[in-house]
């Protein structure tokens, strides 16, 4: 590490964490020093947010949004927030026990200690659902003869799309 009697940290950084001593040595014997320990304090880094289970999320299902970061002290709580929305208090995820089509957006966490704060990235969160206020209309309305014409269609209208996304077919 370095011979000399003194140890110098220019500009510390976070990696000289540790536990240190001192081995002198005059040619015949080596004597030891008591260990010191260097605990570097540092506002939060890296902070991330991950999201479980991974691949699409489905209305209806459980999805954990987790925010992680590198700090000393570390972080005791973090907070959480919703673009367009407000913030929510938690220690480390944010849980949705049946994730609504409403929770869909951007969210990010803040994670503070006593030396700073540091934020994540973005993410969106994008809750797939299945077609919502279906209804049906009959045309004519009212009262229906036998041997008239009735359309009746299924709203909303849906799209079909083709595997190359060459055709679209309506369908009422």
């Amino acid at each position: 590490m370095t011979t000399g009697p003194h140890l110098v940290f220019n500009q510390i950084r976070s990696s000289v964490t540790g536990e240190y001593y001192c081995e002198a040595w005059n040619g015949m014997k080596t004597g030891r020093s008591e260990s010191i320990n260097v605990n570097v304090r540092y506002k939060p880094k890296n902070t991330s947010v991950s999201v479980s289970p991974s691949g699409e999320i489905v209305e209806g299902s459980s999805v954990t949004l987790t925010c992680s970061s590198d700090a000393n002290p570390p972080v005791q709580s973090y907070t959480w927030y919703k673009k367009n929305g407000g913030g929510y208090q938690s220690m480390t995820g944010l849980v949705f026990n049946q994730i609504q089509s409403s929770d869909s957006g951007e969210y990010y966490c803040e994670a503070p200690n006593e030396m700073g704060t540091d934020r994540s990235r973005t993410i969106n969160m994008d809750v797939k659902y299945g077609p919502k206020s279906t209804s049906v209309s009959v045309s004519p309305s009212g009262e229906i003869v036998e041997g008239n014409s009735v359309t009746a269609a299924v709203m909303p209208t849906h799209l079909w799309t083709n595997t190359p996304g060459t055709r679209r077919m309506e369908l009422n």
